[in-house]
């Protein structure tokens, strides 16, 4: 989940008009989707920073449709580039994978550099790492925005190597903090959720494992038996998956007889909305099994709001050391670490003791200091590739 970005490129087979008088020299490819996931977020935006600051560069996006009719127009626009990116994971794979495949084996006839901007791995289903893998594989160079992500594809002894292709970018928030609210009926269904509940619990992004939604449901059946009453608002809805991952959610809600103390949100849209929402949570929680990595937008677009945000603490600060914005976050002391291995108990007084704590009184983070660090090691990247 995360806020649609609608920006100059159209949702269309090619986001270069056939005439367009100039060559293309690196064309980021995306699989549009109904409700636009964080890789295509970024992707968009990461495209129009380096338009600003390197115009003369001909960065473009060409949106691969699901018509194979539209091919044609792509393979025009391949034609006239000499590098392209595919952005993994494509969340729309199960239905177009055979087009962006096709557009792999035409770019690399074509001697077009090949380049994989990679935001997950191994928290992928196995069934899409496979689909994945030719991208990897055929790649020159493989862009992640954490070491944890490089060092999954370098254990994996089927990639061949691809370990030795990966660069680090710094990772830079998708969605700004608006200066407005906007007061919606989901809003309203929170707040009057949350008259009758002692604290408001919040997490925000896509609802999977890897998330560890189920775990937070934990706490929240935990705080209960202290006799404390949270509502758990999941700001976010559940993307497709194999895995019946959330039956699996629901069914735990049901156990715990919690239904009235859960609300799921479902996909928003509206980076105002988001916000007015984030204003309802006393404190926001991320129970990471791998602890947190600087690939977690999630943790980033909440350390905009004001609210405390408790996470599990890195495993290594190493994880940071490409990226000066994040690293300065962590030392300001923006984040409430948990200690790993902590039991249910220690979690439950750790969120308590950060919401008691109000609002935090720290700057924004920099979006636009955070977003020329990424496009500058981005380009860095493409340009060695």
């Amino acid at each position: 989940m995360n806020v649609q970005f609608r920006e100059d490129v159209a949702h269309g087979a090619a986001a270069v008009p056939d005439t367009a008088p100039t060559r293309q020299r690196c064309l980021f490819v995306l699989t549009p989707s109904k409700e636009e996931c964080g890789v295509e977020s970024f992707a968009r935006l990461l495209v129009s920073e380096l338009q600003a600051a390197y115009p003369e560069a001909g960065y473009a996006v060409l949106a691969v449709s699901r018509r194979w009719r539209d091919l044609p127009a792509a393979f025009r626009e391949l034609a006239r580039a000499d590098s392209v990116v595919f952005n993994v994971p494509l969340m729309a794979w199960k239905n177009v994978v055979l087009l962006p495949l096709v557009i792999l084996l035409f770019a690399r006839m074509g001697r077009c550099r090949v380049n994989v901007f990679m935001h997950e791995w191994t928290a992928l289903h196995w069934l899409r790492r496979l689909a994945l893998a030719p991208f990897v594989l055929l790649s020159r160079t493989i862009i992640v925005v954490s070491p944890l992500i490089a060092d999954e594809i370098a254990s994996t002894r089927w990639l061949a190597g691809a370990g030795k292709k990966c660069r680090l970018v710094p990772n830079a928030p998708t969605v700004r903090r608006p200066r407005e609210q906007c007061v919606t009926e989901r809003v309203q269904r929170v707040r009057q959720a949350a008259a009758n509940c002692d604290i408001v619990i919040g997490s925000f992004g896509a609802i999977y494992k890897g998330k560890a939604a189920i775990e937070s449901l934990d706490i929240c059946a935990h705080l209960r038996s202290r006799g404390i009453c949270a509502l758990m608002a999941f700001i976010g809805s559940f993307p497709p998956s194999l895995d019946g991952y959330e039956r699996q959610f629901r069914s735990k809600v049901a156990e715990y007889g919690i239904e009235d103390q859960v609300i799921v949100t479902g996909y928003i849209s509206n980076e105002t909305e988001l916000y007015t929402l984030f204003d309802e949570v006393g404190a926001f929680l991320f129970l990471f099994p791998e602890g947190l990595t600087a690939r977690r937008s999630s943790v980033i677009h909440c350390l905009q709001s004001d609210r405390p945000v408790v996470v599990t603490a890195p495993r290594s600060m190493s994880e940071f050391a490409h990226h000066k914005g994040f690293s300065s976050v962590i030392e300001m002391g923006a984040l409430s670490f948990i200690p790993d291995h902590a039991d249910k108990h220690a979690i439950a007084d750790r969120l308590l003791a950060a919401a008691k704590q109000g609002e935090r009184a720290m700057p924004a983070i920099d979006g636009d200091a955070w977003w020329r660090a990424t496009t500058a090691a981005t380009r860095a990247a493409l340009l060695g590739s």
